[in-house]
C-alpha cells in the first residue's frame, strides 16, 4: 500500500453488501479506519438504524444546504486532522446523495449537488457493490423492486465515467471478494 493514506469508498444500494464487505477488510488492515458516510469530528456517530429510509420527507432547501455544507467541513477537517491510518474505509460515501436523496432528506437540485460534491474528497477507489436483485431482495425489503432498479441504474452512470472503480458482484464468497480488493489495492 501507498505511504500515503487510501480513501475507499463503498457505495451500492440497500442489501448489497458494503457493510458486510467494509467491515471484513477493516479486519484485514490493521492501519484502517471504517466511517459510515461521513467522518464525525465533534461527536460519535449515534445514529439508529432506520427501517425505512424512503418513509421520511425531503428537507427545505436551506436545511439542506445546511446539512451538505456541515458534511463537507466534516470530510475536510477529518482528512486534515486524522493522517495517522493507513487507510480510510466508507460504508457509503457522500455522493450517494445523488443516487438516493430522500434516504439523506435532501432537496438540492441535481445540478448543484454536483457542484458541491466536486469539493469533497475523492476516494482513491470507489467499489460498487452490485449483486443480483433476488439477493438484495433476500437481504432487505425497505425498497421497491422499481426504487431498486432506479437506484442499481443511477449507481451504474454514476461509476460509468469514473476512474479507479471496482465493480463488485456479491453472489460470490466474501473471502473471494476482499482478495479481489486487495488485489486491487496493491497495483
Amino acid at each position: 500500500m501507498n505511504k500515503n493514506p487510501l480513501v475507499i469508498s463503498f457505495m451500492g444500494v440497500d442489501g448489497s453488501g458494503k457493510t458486510t464487505l467494509s467491515k471484513k477488510l477493516k479486519k484485514n488492515f490493521k492501519q484502517s479506519v471504517y466511517l459510515h458516510l461521513k467522518p464525525y469530528i465533534l461527536f460519535k456517530d449515534k445514529r439508529n438504524v432506520i427501517k425505512n429510509p424512503h418513509k421520511k420527507k425531503k428537507s427545505f432547501f436551506i436545511m439542506s444546504i445546511i446539512r451538505f455544507l456541515s458534511w463537507l467541513i466534516s470530510y475536510k477537517v477529518y482528512f486534515f486532522t486524522n493522517k495517522d491510518k493507513k487507510l480510510y474505509i466508507f460504508d457509503r460515501y457522500a455522493h450517494d446523495i445523488l443516487i438516493d436523496p430522500l434516504r439523506y432528506k435532501h432537496n438540492l437540485p441535481k445540478k448543484l449537488t454536483r457542484f458541491i460534491l466536486n469539493f469533497f474528497p475523492r476516494p482513491n477507489l470507489w467499489i460498487f457493490v452490485n449483486p443480483s436483485l433476488k439477493i438484495i431482495k433476500s437481504r432487505k425489503q425497505e425498497l421497491s423492486d422499481s426504487e431498486l432498479k432506479r437506484q442499481i441504474k443511477e449507481y451504474s452512470i454514476f461509476f460509468k465515467n469514473k476512474k479507479n472503480v471496482l465493480i463488485l458482484n456479491t453472489n460470490i464468497q466474501t473471502n473471494s471478494l476482499i482478495k479481489k480488493i486487495k488485489k486491487k489495492l496493491t497495483l
